[in-house]
């Protein structure tokens, strides 16, 4: 019997993975809502043995992207606080109130307290590519690994009091792949995707939720743990709403009724956002005591960078807010050093990377000239120097110190700042015998809230297609997914990838395949599935690391597909008394149950 840690998460064997943001799956970041993928083919590896109770040790080879903090040190014999209320920054109102349709932080941020991070698994808080216990206690497979067995735990509440059951959790599991079908439709979650390889979800008993897979997935616990997973959907309170024909009904709608640390207290919009403790949370301590510790979090929301910031110095905060462009930039780093000291801790978060979007199934960018010349023309540390206030690294597809990055990138034409000169100069003979002497028209299609990131690459690309040349295409968030979709457009505005994990092929492969349709990056290029495709089913580190390799010179410098630009490096600034809380290692909304967070003051 299996149980309960274990899995990497680096050698996650995903089927179908589709990461919720632009370069996982649809466009536009984790920071936005995110368009319904057209599902990858499975990529699927032989599991070799499964996974064991205890967590696999990372191999040396395999970095993370994350310049990575721990938790606020405790001397040795401090014990946490019970009580008090934490003040967290928070950038926005959600636009929606379900995960199943809207991934933005500004809603994610708010599921951890209220619904838990996780699934029947969920990421380890002191290592995110570890995979702990959630709300199963232990699982296992079958011989071939085309089915896992998890074992609900028991004794987990909704916060009005109901039983968690193995029902509940094949219900949602339902409901996240199939929607609702019939007079009226409720659509498969965003994340659909990262369950396509599911063929049937079955109750076994009275606590176990069954899992029969399309094929083998020796590490299919791995998938349960991802975020935008979590259960925020109650059986109990939203089938009444369904079968009344309410059939998007939303978690806002039934009470935020969730199974985390805390429960709901009160939104008001544009305001504050409260949660408070849930007495009856189903988990403990190392030492046994219950969690969680802190009596509730307060989330003031704040729209304006300067505000947070005036704010935290004035100490009514404990945490400035997460997500772009509310992290704290250098000069405030600063500010706060010189001011205060020991007394509050900048943490690091993951950062996404950006990339410009591009449509190589229309002219002229079918041309792969045309593609090599626009890329050799960028100044990517200018981006980072303008948009980024230089918290930022240039970046080809993986990110500097993961294994599979070629450790020459920096030198290649178009990421050499020492050759930018020559490089444009190769970039003008290009476009001429592509046709194009005089260079040509070109829209970038821009979101009304990324204007900046496209009026960067509009100065770029005029100096190559000619003044007058290049203009912006500014629509609504709405229309520039559809177009995005429908392959409506020829060059996007960069954002952010939603690539926090760029070392991983089975969680980046969605971004780049051709099969995506929501992809950012359009194209039918079949080496590049194929590539990734043997990335994921080689066991063999070493030939991982070549073809990791190969991948990014090809997307890179042969086929120039990939217009990436560079990785964010993201702070986040916290009082020193905030204690217990491990930075995030995975993705920004990593560890924000805040279940054992405490205020040593």
């Amino acid at each position: 019997m299996l149980g309960c840690r274990g899995s990497l998460r680096l050698m996650v064997v995903v089927a179908g993975l589709f990461l919720i943001g632009l370069a996982a799956g649809a466009c536009g970041a984790a920071e936005q809502p995110t368009a319904t993928p057209t599902r990858p083919p499975v990529v699927a590896a032989t599991p070799t043995t499964a996974p064991t109770a205890a967590p696999t040790t990372v191999p040396a080879v395999v970095a993370t992207p994350t310049r990575a903090a721990t938790a606020t040190p405790t001397p040795a014999g401090v014990q946490p606080k019970y009580g008090g209320v934490a003040t967290f920054a928070h950038r926005a109102d959600p636009a929606r109130w379900d995960i199943m349709a809207y991934s933005s932080l500004n809603l994610t941020l708010f599921i951890g307290p209220i619904w838990g991070n996780g699934n029947l698994t969920k990421e380890c808080r002191e290592d995110n590519f570890q995979v702990c216990p959630g709300l199963a206690t232990r699982w296992e497979p079958n011989a071939d690994f085309t089915q896992w067995t998890f074992t609900v735990r028991d004794g987990v509440l909704w916060h009005d009091g109901t039983l968690l059951t193995a029902e509940d959790v094949k219900w949602y599991i339902d409901l996240t792949i199939n929607g609702v079908k019939g007079p009226k439709t409720r659509p498969p979650s965003l994340s659909a995707a990262y369950l396509d390889s599911v063929e049937k979800v079955e109750v076994v008993g009275t606590n176990q939720v069954r899992f029969n897979l399309k094929q083998s997935q020796g590490l299919f616990p791995t998938i349960l743990s991802v975020r935008n997973l979590e259960i925020m959907h109650p059986r109990h309170l939203m089938q009444p709403q369904i079968d009344k024909g309410n059939v998007t009904v939303a978690p806002n709608e039934v009470g935020y009724v969730g199974m985390g640390p805390f429960k709901y207290e009160k939104w008001d919009k544009g305001s504050v956002f409260q949660v408070r403790r849930f007495d009856r949370y189903w988990e403990k301590d190392k030492q046994g005591r219950q969690l969680p510790y802190l009596d509730g979090v307060n989330y003031p929301i704040m729209t304006e960078a300067s505000t947070i910031f005036a704010a935290f110095r004035a100490g009514r905060l404990d945490r400035t807010a997460v997500g772009t462009p509310y992290y704290t930039t250098p000069g405030q780093r600063e500010t706060l050093n010189r001011e205060f000291g020991d007394k509050v801790a900048l943490r690091t978060y993951p950062g996404f990377g950006k990339l410009m979007g591009l449509n190589a199934r229309r002219a002229p960018f079918n041309d792969a000239r045309v593609r090599q010349a626009v890329s050799l023309s960028l100044d990517r540390q200018s981006y980072i120097d303008a948009i980024e206030n230089g918290d930022g690294d240039i970046v080809g597809v993986w990110t500097a110190d993961s294994p599979y990055a070629n450790p020459d990138y920096l030198t290649w034409p178009g990421w050499n700042q020492k050759t930018k000169e020559q490089d444009r100069k190769r970039a003008k003979e290009l476009l001429a015998e592509a046709g194009y002497p005089n260079g040509f028209k070109l829209k970038i299609m821009t979101g009304t809230q990324y204007l900046n990131y496209s009026e960067w690459a509009q100065a770029q690309l005029v100096g190559l297609l000619g003044q007058g040349n290049v203009e912006l295409d500014v629509v609504d968030w709405v229309v520039f997914l559809k177009r995005l979709c429908d392959g409506d457009f020829a060059v996007a505005n960069p954002l952010d990838s939603g690539v926090d994990a760029r070392f991983s092929p089975e969680i980046l492969a969605s971004g780049y395949i051709t099969t995506n349709k929501c992809s950012y990056i359009q194209h039918d290029d079949k080496k590049v599935d194929a590539l990734f495709v043997a990335m994921t089913r080689t066991s063999d580190q070493a030939e991982r690391v070549r073809l990791g390799r190969e991948l990014e010179r090809y997307l890179s410098i042969e086929s120039w597909l990939a217009w990436n630009i560079m990785i964010e490096r993201r702070w986040v600034a916290y009082r020193d008394y905030v204690k217990g809380w491990p930075s995030p290692k995975s993705s920004p909304q990593s560890n924000s149950d805040y279940a054992t967070t405490w205020l040593d003051k």
